[in-house]
């Protein structure tokens, strides 16, 4: 389902149903809650998006033109067991996180405390929707990333602006892109900056690219494992990640061991929130429960998909 075009469907056997409908603006990607009812269409680099149910327009959205053409756009969407259907974005500051009622607009988490300066992107939310993640950055600029328990900051909205940290000893860790696997796992695309002591198991600080899995209830990395180059975005698969960095590689989250890539085809650059340098990247949809991805190419769309 293409939403920014309007609601183009494609099917798998090739053949696709055009919805005749134009938005009229620059949207560029999206974003869909989980049963399918509500999508956000924006602007990956603007200040822009709109918010939809079962196709048709809601209410516009925005987010702060501060630096807001350096990196994408932070939104997300999740379905409650209830039915409520939550949006995840930062209409106001691009510091201040907030979650809202996506069908009403309602805002769940008004507060007076101060957010950190942190600037929120690729938000996401966990598979079971107890945590919420913002893989972002600080400034100058060094890619960080932040979580957040979501039934938490229900019932204490200042819990947004004190971010679960990372048991990393005194070691400054950047984590240049981060997904959820299954149950509480982080999986992180990393790197060490300095410190002496560092969640490694060899005990050496190193600016070389790790892939990291972390246990946000026992607060510990369960393996750090090296990589060749950076994983850049990632899809969480049972013990494999996959890695979009350059092309797809199917990645063995305990040893860093390419199991499988697809060199032909090219799924951009990417390894940060900051995509303003970047030439422009390719469409790209991930289903990690479906155990399959979708690259959109000059000649169609490639579907790849595992074996369970």
């Amino acid at each position: 389902m293409d939403w920014v075009s309007g609601g183009t469907r494609y099917g798998l056997d090739g053949r696709s149903i055009d919805s005749h409908v134009h938005h009229g603006y620059r949207f560029d990607a999206a974003v869909t809650s989980q049963d399918g009812r509500y999508a956000v269409i924006y602007e990956k680099l603007g200040t822009k998006a709109a918010l939809l149910r079962d196709g048709r327009h809601v209410r516009e959205l925005n987010r702060s033109y501060y630096h807001a053409n350096a990196y994408e756009y932070p939104i997300a969407l999740l379905t409650l067991p209830s039915g409520r259907t939550l949006l995840a974005h930062c209409p106001e500051e691009y510091c201040t996180l907030e979650l809202e009622d996506a069908e009403t607009g309602e805002r769940l988490t008004r507060r007076d405390s101060k957010s950190p300066d942190f600037f929120h992107s690729r938000l996401q939310f966990s598979r079971d929707g107890r945590y919420l993640l913002s893989a972002g950055w600080i400034w100058h600029p060094v890619d960080a990333a932040s979580t957040f328990d979501v039934a938490r900051a229900l019932e204490q909205p200042a819990s947004l602006d004190q971010p679960q940290d990372f048991e990393v000893g005194d070691c400054f860790l950047e984590i240049h892109s981060a997904a959820f696997g299954e149950r509480d796992l982080l999986v992180m695309d990393c790197s060490g900056l300095d410190g002496d002591e560092t969640p490694f198991e060899d005990g050496r600080p190193t600016d070389t690219a790790r892939l990291g899995v972390y246990s946000l209830t026992e607060r510990r990395f369960l393996s750090m494992a090296p990589l060749d180059r950076p994983a850049g975005t990632l899809m969480v698969m049972d013990g494999y990640a996959v890695g979009f960095f350059e092309h797809p590689r199917l990645i063995e989250l305990a040893t860093g061991r390419v199991v499988e890539s697809w060199p032909g085809l090219a799924t951009g650059m990417q390894s940060s929130s900051i995509i303003r340098h970047l030439p422009s990247l390719p469409p790209l949809a991930l289903d990690p429960v479906g155990r399959r991805f979708a690259v959109g190419t000059d000649k169609g769309i490639e579907v790849i998909r595992f074996s369970p």
